[in-house]
């Protein structure tokens, strides 16, 4: 059926950007690896980088379709999205995909994320198909309940802040800019350093997760209450860090990944999950909104940290 080609290639289209490990830059040659010499049409500073040029397969004609319809399309986002997980949101960025249009939203609530969500399009006769909205499975989910877990667990994220930015201010390292988290981001709870998900078969989560479906007005407290504590599987939850490096020429530096790995591991104030941990050099692939390539350092098997 027309939607299940619609979800593959969306799929396929989106896991570039919101994957865990992102597309390495295989086109490269070494020389270019070792010189840092960016293409400008392909690369840009992560200082600069706002989201312009990403893309999708397929969707130029759609894009163009979108954005003349823009209030449409924005209406139909809002709307879905209020109805069905009872969010209010403002729309940062509209991208074409082959069978419509991929819209990043940022939350305007208590709790806070980026996501996408999918508007198709009725190319041949230039229509936005409003009544059929729809996310990729889980998602929104995932986000809601990442959310939660960094808004009941707030000092513990606060200390992960303060050792991010401690190691950025040593090494000269940045986080991505909040133009591109909310332009195409769409990594859940977002800050520019990492990004927050919790899956459906985290018992712990389950829970708070019903509780604010249940009653979005939870207080804090209450919400920190039903977290299971007796249920915690680290597996579940996941906290994935990317830096760059804030000069232009600077390859990835291992002192600083090496500390980044230290604080992860050694510090048990910070929140329990599973760690995933990339440094890249100074630029983003436009295309795809990403910083890995062939030259960046990532921990080879993630970190557990259950205590």
């Amino acid at each position: 059926m027309k939607y299940n080609i619609i979800l593959l290639s969306c799929i396929i289209s989106i896991s570039f950007l919101l994957g865990g490990c992102l597309g390495f830059d295989k086109g490269l040659n070494s020389k270019e690896q070792n010189s840092q010499d960016r293409p400008k049409d392909q690369y840009e500073s992560v200082l600069t980088y706002s989201g312009d040029g990403y893309d999708l397969p397929g969707g130029e004609k759609n894009e163009k379709i979108a954005k003349q319809n823009k209030d449409e399309v924005i209406k139909a986002t809002k709307d879905y999205l209020k109805k069905e997980y009872n969010i209010d949101v403002d729309v940062h960025n509209m991208v074409g995909n082959q069978d419509g249009v991929t819209v990043f939203f940022e939350t305007t609530g208590r709790l806070h994320f980026y996501s996408t969500a999918i508007v198709p399009i009725d190319t041949e006769n230039q229509r936005i198909l409003s009544d059929n909205v729809w996310t990729l499975d889980g998602r929104i989910e995932n986000s809601i309940r990442g959310s939660l877990y960094a808004y009941i667990n707030e000092d513990e994220f606060k200390e992960l802040d303060k050792e991010m930015e401690s190691v950025a201010k040593t090494y000269d390292i940045v986080g991505s800019s909040l133009e591109s988290l909310q332009n195409v981001g769409g990594n859940g709870y977002s800050t520019p350093f990492y990004h927050v998900t919790s899956t459906k078969v985290d018992l712990a989560m389950r829970p708070v997760y019903d509780l604010y479906l249940e009653n979005p007005k939870a207080t804090k407290e209450e919400l920190a209450e039903a977290y299971d504590t007796s249920n915690f599987d680290p597996n579940y939850t996941f906290i994935t860090i990317q830096g760059f490096m804030k000069k232009e020429k600077a390859k990835p530096d291992q002192d600083a990944f090496n500390n980044i790995e230290k604080f992860v591991k050694e510090n048990n104030n910070l929140p329990k999950g599973t760690y995933e941990i990339f440094l890249n050099d100074h630029y983003v692939q436009k295309n795809k909104g990403t910083g890995l390539k062939m030259n960046s350092i990532k921990y080879s098997t993630p970190i557990i940290k259950d205590n």
